[in-house]
């Protein structure tokens, strides 16, 4: 029994011929081929051209057919074929079309049981979700057309080259495991994409050309058909004898062919359908699995999906989708301040937020991270709505308020303790000049005077970190211009008619380093004040502190009369070289061509390799 098939375009534009059908007809065209649909009929005889054209338009949603018709194959010669049809969907598009067997009718008694079964594989399309069902209801289908005892259907994943069985029947092997594709008849017939009647003397010949090798028992006859959808093979469904009585001929490969022409259809679907299950199992699955909360919103922030930690966290307010966001979760009647979702759904970007968590009567009962990403339709690119991602931060937040209030408490403590050894260092200094007031030895209330500047300069630091917002370093410029302008009024009259300037362009200093380059830097301006200039007479300080290379360099320059070795303080200079080694640095003093003197400290400035060391 010859078998010619014909897929027909729901808008009756375009009928596709299989090749043998474009032989058949003897048409000019070499087959398979496209024809308009008008062309089509006029192959109708006239008297037929009518009911075939209607009865296929009215096959469109209704239950698979059957008509019979005259088809011209010449000017004068017609033959009379039984055609049978039936509405197939698309597996990807989901779109309808018709397709159909062209039977001849001196064939007919034996189309009868082959439309039975087409029929039968039609419907247990439908009853049948599980893919072995599925395939046994073939199985048994098949069975009534030809011998089958032994049966199995392959399936071919090409992204993985593995082929699997998922069906198999057999009185003498195993069901094998999933495998790559080797070399068997099975793969063969993936290969090449045609139908195979492998007889012992042409599994020989393929065998001695390379093309094949032998797996599982031997068999007498090995009958494989492709399944294929839109020239796509994707598996092959076998029968195979082992005895001698039961052989398969042509018109064996013709039925199973055209069999497997409907079983792959319903196949390719049944798998899709479980690819489709499987992976909403598995995003479902996640969806439920995260410990955070996910909300999706639509384009009117109504509550579509949530996962079982939104629905535990809003218990009181369940059932949560159908509701607007900010009724079920904030127990509001309008949007939410600062709304996150409403902002994606504005610029169709993400956004962030921290917002109470509420419960049962809009109370407060802790703070959640609220992150909104924009829901895109991939396909068209249109924002369909808001996926929502909330994490609690309860605790989280707790302990950041307390570390806050901690170190809150801990800088109050801070500004307490600069402030009384600030208040401590005063009275020091009221004290000595309380003292330098017994004294008569001009000597003895200078060197009190010094001590008092050093102790305001120790003073000074605590002071200005103790009326900073940054208790962990100081602004050295202006700590210095302070410090200069007290210690001009302590060397009245020597300090009238001198000026200063402060240069400062290195970072803000440590309390460590400050304190030391405070003292040095009294040290050196007081020496200039005491021995560099006559009282009124009139003369340039200038102070400057800036970085070269991974040095910061302190320079005191005066404009007097010059640099004495021997002369100015002893004990000042000393005081100066000490601290100058503390900071791992070096003091220098000389005098200026034309008169005046250069006081330099260079040191390692914070950061640099040697301050570490």
């Amino acid at each position: 029994m010859k078998i010619y098939s014909y897929i027909l375009r729901p808008s009756f534009k375009k009928i596709w011929l299989s090749e043998d059908l474009v032989q058949l007809l003897r048409l000019p065209e070499p087959g398979p081929l496209w024809l308009e649909y008008k062309k089509w009929l006029n192959l109708v005889h006239p008297d037929d051209r009518q009911r075939a054209e209607i009865a296929a338009r009215k096959i469109t949603g209704q239950p698979a057919g059957s008509l019979t018709y005259r088809l011209r194959r010449s000017e004068s010669e017609y033959f009379e074929v039984e055609d049978f049809r039936q509405e197939i969907a698309v597996e990807v598009s989901g779109k309808k079309l018709v397709q159909g067997f062209l039977v001849p009718a001196e064939a007919g008694r034996k189309s009868l049981r082959v439309q039975e079964a087409l029929y039968e594989i039609a419907r247990m399309s439908v009853e049948k979700e599980k893919l072995e069902e599925l395939l046994q209801a073939i199985h048994l289908t098949i069975r009534n057309l030809m011998p089958a005892e032994n049966f199995y259907i392959a399936l071919f994943d090409k992204n993985s080259g593995i082929v699997s069985f998922p069906y198999f029947v057999d009185e003498y092997d195993q069901p094998p495991s999933p495998q790559k594709a080797g070399r068997g008849l099975t793969e063969y017939v993936l290969r090449t994409g045609v139908p195979l009647l492998a007889s012992p003397e042409v599994f020989s010949r393929l065998e001695s050309e390379g093309q094949v090798e032998s797996v599982g028992a031997p068999s007498i006859d090995w009958l494989g058909v492709p399944l294929k959808v839109q020239d796509e093979v994707f598996g092959v469904m076998v029968v195979q004898s082992y005895t001698g009585g039961v052989r398969y001929t042509e018109e064996h490969l013709r039925v199973l062919s055209f069999v497997a022409s409907q079983a792959a259809l319903v196949i390719k679907k049944n798998l899709a359908e479980e690819l489709r299950k499987e992976t909403e199992r598995l995003l479902t699955d996640s969806f439920a699995s995260i410990q955070d909360g996910i909300s999706i919103l639509d384009l009117e922030l109504k509550i579509v999906r949530v996962n079982p930690v939104m629905e535990k966290w809003y218990a009181h307010a369940l059932p949560l989708v159908g509701k607007k966001c900010y009724l079920a979760y904030h127990g509001r009647d309008d949007f939410c301040n600062n709304c996150p979702s409403l902002e994606t759904l504005r610029t169709m970007k993400p956004a962030c937020e921290i917002v109470p968590k509420t419960g049962p009567g809009g109370q407060v009962t802790g703070w959640l991270e609220l992150f909104s990403f924009p829901l895109i339709d991939h396909n068209t690119g249109r924002l369909k709505g808001v996926i929502e991602y909330v994490r609690d931060i309860t605790e989280r937040k707790k302990a950041q308020d307390a570390m806050l209030a901690s170190l809150k408490e801990k800088e109050i403590l801070l500004k307490e303790v600069h402030h009384r050894v600030k208040n401590n260092m005063q009275i020091i200094s009221s004290l000595l000049n309380l003292q330098s007031s017994y004294l008569k030895d001009p000597e003895a209330r200078a060197a009190l005077k010094e001590c008092q500047s050093r102790i305001y300069s120790m003073a000074l630091v605590h002071d200005k970190l103790y009326r900073e917002k940054d208790l962990a370093s100081i602004d050295f410029g202006d700590y210095a211009e302070k410090l200069l302008v007290h210690l001009f009024q302590v060397h009245i009259p020597r300090s009238e008619g001198v000026s200063f300037s402060v240069r400062v362009e290195a970072p803000f200093l440590t309390v460590d380093l400050a304190i030391p380059l405070g003292l040095i830097l009294t040290e050196l301006v007081s020496n200039s004040l005491q021995h560099a200039f006559h009282p009124g007479q009139r003369g340039t300080i200038v102070v400057s502190l800036e970085p070269e290379g991974e040095k910061l360099v302190l320079r005191v320059r005066d404009d007097g009369r010059g640099y004495e070795p021997g002369a100015g303080s002893r004990f000042g200079l000393e005081i100066v070289r000490l601290l100058s080694a503390q900071l791992g640095g070096e003091f220098a003093i000389s005098g200026l061509t034309g008169g005046g003197t250069l006081a330099t400290v260079s040191f390692p400035a914070p950061g640099s390799k040697q301050f570490e060391n």
